[in-house]
């Protein structure tokens, strides 16, 4: 490799990115054949992402715009590309593929085989390029709001009807929960105002805590929990993470709840593009 030579990658997962800068050459064959071969047959630390990259328009032009100085999160949202995630690779000097190949495998390889991205853009002036990876938003299918809740309930039940691990912990089967109108109230309060400002958080914007929403509802609880999640598109998806996540799996199976609330907000402009809130409770006995 040619010590002038450089390459700097950027990943974003919603707000968050992470920069980095190494040393790499530039072909001017290609670089989607290169790109996808490493997603075929991975690297020595990596699995690979099995999936290839599609060339896509809209990342060209959005590879283009980075090479005059825009900034990948902006460049995104101006063009309206629904993007989930993305992540840019710069690379500078001449030299060959396998030369390309060697140095994505050293040091970019879990950025390139990142099993989610599905589209690529890359535009090229001179001995530069610029390279766009991205994974399309898929389209909500949330459906309508009582059916959505039902079908949580139904996926909730079934997993409380069963024995299961939280993490580290195993929780024993426990009875079904029942859906409540002022709980759904205190979720679907909550994921408004997620989705308002586009803010995930357990605290609301007036500074309340889950048990002092479901208490404004003017239901009497002895017990509360509350999960949210972002970005999910369906309730098959939505209760999959929570079930995936310890803390939000063991509020589902907690014995200590009897009734469940929940509901969604949709924030079309943002990314994420949708916010949940599920309420647990058990009410004060007589």
């Amino acid at each position: 490799m040619r010590p002038s030579a450089q390459v700097g990658s950027i990943v974003c997962r919603g707000l968050l990115c992470t920069a980095a800068l190494a040393t790499v050459g530039v072909a001017y064959a290609d670089l989607p054949t290169v790109i996808n071969a490493v997603r075929a047959e991975g690297c020595t630390r990596e699995r690979t992402a099995t999936t290839p990259v599609e060339p896509s328009e809209a990342l060209h032009d959005i590879a283009r715009e980075l090479s005059r100085g825009g900034e990948l999160d902006d460049l995104i949202e101006d063009t309206g590309y629904p993007a989930a995630s993305s992540a840019s690779l710069y690379l500078r000097g001449p030299t060959d593929d396998a030369a390309i190949r060697e140095a994505i495998e050293d040091r970019y390889c879990e950025v390139v085989n990142d099993a989610q991205f599905t589209e690529v853009g890359i535009y090229r002036n001179g001995n530069e390029s610029w390279i766009v990876l991205a994974e399309r938003r898929q389209p909500l299918a949330v459906g309508d709001p009582a059916g959505v809740a039902a079908r949580v309930l139904a996926l909730v039940n079934a997993a409380r009807g069963e024995s299961r691990r939280c993490g580290r912990r195993r929780l024993d089967a426990v009875p079904p929960v029942t859906l409540s109108r002022a709980l759904t109230e205190a979720a679907q309060h909550h994921a408004d105002d997620m989705a308002g400002p586009a803010e995930f958080d357990h605290r609301g914007s007036d500074g309340s805590q889950p048990s002092e929403r479901v208490a404004r509802t003017g239901y009497r609880w002895r017990a509360t929990g509350e999960n949210i999640a972002a970005g999910q598109a369906s309730a098959e998806e939505v209760v999959t993470a929570w079930l995936d996540s310890p803390g939000h799996c063991t509020n589902i199976m907690g014995p200590q709840f009897t009734e469940m609330g929940v509901a969604y907000a949709l924030a079309p402009s943002e990314n994420p593009a949708i916010y949940w809130a599920q309420v647990f409770a058990a009410p004060q006995l007589p």
